[in-house]
């Protein structure tokens, strides 16, 4: 955020404007001409913001101007979204101006009026400022798609006694590039997070003596950020025999290059290749195709997508660890003692076991920690750094945090937004992608086009993938086939905290220093007392757009509730989580910019208020786990922007004037609804609903109006013990019906016997995965099993009752993927009788 918040915001905002200009609240305000300016100030500032980001390190005036800029572009955002949100209330009451003056007080045009123009006052005068920067790039000729951050610079020279602890590593990558070579070039990619030691490993192979002996000819490029092949071809040259390039005309340079390789088997070490476009590797690639067989290449990269793109053999791609613990010491105490050793030093040595936890095995963070303690015997300075963050300590050049940085450079605008914002969790934390999906959305973190049909809960798991594919988030896992867990490694989270300090903080204590432009906050306080927990508010700007209160805060008053509410008027997420009040304030209601707002958790919580249903903008809605809540708000269905809600209530039925009239809503969860025997019948009006999960409910059957959720692609049911979900087709249904759900996963459901032939022989072209578990009297699958053909995935898991597949499983020309485990009946069937299952290429059966 901190580095490219303004550009991203900047679009937002134009976005924005496009949408109210013209529009009728704009006319019948008079503020059209005023919105109409502000667009055209806003694209020229737009036009030359990227360039101006990659220049303000340098600039220490650039950097304030940049700073200025974003303070307006937030004010900006939050007066056109109250004017969105009139604009908004209008359209539901009609268009007479009659109603128009019922709905509004005569002060909101002229408020609303005066706000825009102090805004285009303001960055008109900004915008004059630009006249100071004479570097930046001149609007009409810029191209901000092509402002590429500063190069890394690598060479093959290497020193032995540098490296430690990738003795196995090195031994692999040359049994690959020594074994035979039946094809022309082969690639082995190495992959892990800036500071691992790819290229010190690259260094140790390429410098080895089998490796010399073996090729006749090596060659070494460092690529970095800018894959241009042309550039790529003459370094490429150069390294095989020192031959520039510069008298050569354009088509002569590859022929060279071409005269070079022929007969040769050559080993090429690509080193830092950040680009993932494969066009140009592509065309790279054929230049390099006149060896002899057996030749290889060398890929260094922070991407596993450019792993994928380049490399060969899938087996050869190479993930780089961490050192061992034991490594990690070694090569730590090497850094920080003068002799290597440190013997006469017991306490530093103890010391030093904590801080070389702190690296995590990255070779670089411990050289960089280690050096900046070299010949340093004050313990107050060692207990200082074991105590600091990475991001508190100074760093040089080469040190972690800046090599990391380069990574963060190379990041497309809104993935750093994404990033950075990730910041506001502890270390450790394992993020879940359904509610970092909630974060992103409410701050507009996601890149879309006008034209884009991609939902933005794809756009932002696509993001998700984006990031741990370069290698920014690790331990990504999918849950049930539903969500997806992942974590970020603490050395990424230092490298978040360190450029987010502008824009996000985590506040431990009221005598915390927090800088002035933060909107985002995470509050952490494991010394919390009830009785003083207003003051903990006290260093949050009143302009807040996040407020998320984390570890701590389990039992707090109304009054507390209140003031955060009062106080916070600008929110767009609000994160109460497991704090146990009993009341939620009516003044909840005046957030008109919420869009997403976490009540789970909260035992103590008996109602909501019904003024929560003015929250128009609102698009999560989290009450998980509150299990005093007795009714929804009667009005619930006037909250018209919901997307996503989780919801733990004490009735009976789900009435269908409620939650079943909500058109905008995508995911739907229920939990721990023990008085719930019924959903609405009429779900019809589920327009968009794309999943549905049903967790710990007291249901006996599923309404048959489910058939009309078309847009529905996922179903979860689980600990339902009262459910059965016999549901056959009726009249016309099996021939006309068509759904679309790809997902189906049921858990834990004593009572089933059957399952539901309407959704999923309904979704027959589209379902893809179905999972089965724990269901004790389920004794046999149904013979239409074979009609879903196009299942790729099968999971069958602790039904013991089950004892053989139904026949036409060889229908299933697709399956890719059946798992049997905890059903010992069905595993011996599938052994005895495998032509049911001999065409399916990955099996696993109980052992």
């Amino acid at each position: 955020m901190a580095e490219s918040i303004v550009f991203g915001t900047a679009t937002e905002i134009l976005k924005k404007i496009g949408s109210l200009v013209g529009g009728e609240l704009s006319l019948l305000w008079n503020l059209d001409t005023d919105l109409r300016r502000l667009q055209q100030t806003m694209s020229a500032i737009k036009a030359v913001l990227l360039d101006a980001e990659t220049k303000k390190t340098q600039n220490h005036q650039l950097r304030d101007w940049l700073a200025k800029l974003k303070d307006v572009f937030y004010d900006a955002e939050d007066v056109l979204d109250e004017f969105d949100f009139q604009a908004s209330r209008r359209s539901q009451q009609g268009s007479s101006t009659l109603k128009v003056c019922q709905c509004f007080s005569s002060s909101n045009p002229v408020k609303i009026g005066h706000k825009i123009k102090e805004i285009r006052e303001r960055l008109d005068e900004i915008a004059d400022d630009r006249r100071n920067f004479p570097f930046l790039l001149i609007e009409s000729h810029v191209d901000v798609r092509r402002v590429i951050p500063k190069e890394r610079e690598t060479n093959s020279f290497f020193q032995a006694s540098d490296v430690i602890g990738r003795e196995k590593d090195k031994e692999n990558i040359i049994t690959f590039l020594t074994e035979p070579g039946d094809v022309n070039v082969s690639v082995i990619p190495i992959v892990g997070i800036g500071g691992l030691g790819k290229t010190t490993l690259s260094k140790m192979v390429y410098n080895d003596e089998r490796v010399y002996r073996h090729f006749e000819l090596k060659m070494w490029v460092c690529v970095s950020n800018d894959f241009d092949v042309t550039r790529l071809i003459k370094e490429i040259i150069y390294s095989a025999k020192h031959d520039d390039c510069a008298k050569l005309k354009a088509d002569e340079i590859p022929k060279r290059l071409q005269e070079i390789l022929v007969g040769q088997k050559f080993l090429l070490v690509l080193d830092d290749v950040c680009d993932e476009n494969p066009t140009k590797w592509m065309d790279l690639r054929k230049l390099l195709l006149n060896g002899v067989n057996g030749c290889k290449i060398i890929v260094s990269t922070r991407s596993k997508t450019v792993a994928r793109i380049m490399g060969t053999v899938s087996s050869n791609f190479i993930e780089l660890q961490g050192l061992s613990p034991e490594d990690s010491l070694f090569l730590f105490q090497r850094c920080a003692f003068k002799d290597g050793e440190g013997k006469d030093f017991p306490n530093l040595i103890n010391i030093s076991k904590d801080i070389v936890g702190k690296c995590k095995g990255v070779p670089l963070a411990l050289r960089t920690l280690g050096s900046l303690l070299f010949a340093n015997t004050d313990e107050d300075e060692w207990l200082r750094i074991k105590r600091s963050d990475t991001w508190q300590l100074k760093q040089e050049k080469e040190g972690i945090l800046p090599v990391l940085k380069l990574s963060y450079d190379n990041l497309p605008s809104h993935l750093k937004q994404c990033f950075v914002y990730l910041s506001l969790f502890p270390k450790d934390y394992i993020y879940d992608s359904d509610y970092v999906t909630g974060h992103w959305m409410a701050h507009g973190l996601l890149a879309t086009s006008n034209d884009d049909i991609e939902e933005l809960e794809d756009v932002a798991v696509r993001s998700m993938k984006e990031l741990w594919s370069r290698c920014f988030l690790e331990d990504f896992t999918e849950h049930y086939h539903l969500f997806y867990g992942f974590k970020m490694h603490d050395l990424m989270h230092d490298l978040a905290i360190s450029v987010a300090k502008s824009e996000c903080a985590i506040t431990k204590s009221r005598s915390q220093i927090v800088d002035g432009s933060v909107r985002h906050f995470s509050i952490i306080d494991n010394d919390f007392n009830h009785q003083k927990s207003p003051e903990v508010l006290d260093n949050i700007s009143k302009t807040a757009w996040s407020v998320i209160f984390l570890q701590g805060y389990r039992h707090v008053g109304v009054s507390f509730i209140d003031t955060c509410i009062s106080k916070f008027k600008h929110l767009r997420l609000l994160y109460l989580n497991s704090m146990s009040f009993e009341v939620l304030p009516n003044s909840v209601g005046k957030l008109i910019h919420l869009r997403y707002l976490d009540l789970s958790y909260n035992n103590l919580l008996k109602k909501l208020p019904e003024s929560i249903c003015q929250l128009q903008k609102l698009e999560t809605l989290r009450l998980f786990g509150c299990y005093g809540i007795k009714n929804l708000p009667r009005n619930i269905r006037r909250m018209i922007s919901l997307r996503h809600v989780e919801i733990t209530t004490k009735e009976r039925y789900l009435r269908e004037n409620g939650i079943g009239c909500l058109s905008s809503l995508k995911f739907l969860t229920l939990y721990g609804c023990r008085n719930l025997v019924g959903l609405c019948e009429g779900m019809q009006g589920l327009t968009s609903l794309r999943r549905l999960v049903l967790l710990d409910c007291s249901l006996t059957s599923l309404p048959y109006s489910i058939k009309y959720l078309k847009r529905l692609d996922k179903v979860m049911i689980a600990d339902c013990e009262e459910l059965n979900l016999k549901m056959e087709f009726q009249g016309e249904d099996k021939d006309n019906l068509r759904l679309g759900v790809r997902k189906f996963i049921i858990s834990s459901l004593p009572s089933l016997v059957d399952l539901p032939q309407l959704i999923l022989q309904g979704s027959a072209n589209t379902l893809q995965c179905i999972m089965i578990e724990d269901c004790p009297k389920l004794v046999e699958l149904p013979e239409w099993l074979q009609n879903l053909t196009s299942l790729q995935t099968l999971e069958i898991l602790d039904c013991p009752s089950l004892s053989c597949l139904p026949e036409g499983m060889q229908r299933l020309t697709v399956l890719r993927q059946l798992k049997i485990q905890g059903c010992p009946a069905l595993s011996e069937s599938c052994r005895r009788d495998q032509s049911k299952i001999a065409h399916v290429p990955e099996v696993h059966l109980d052992e």
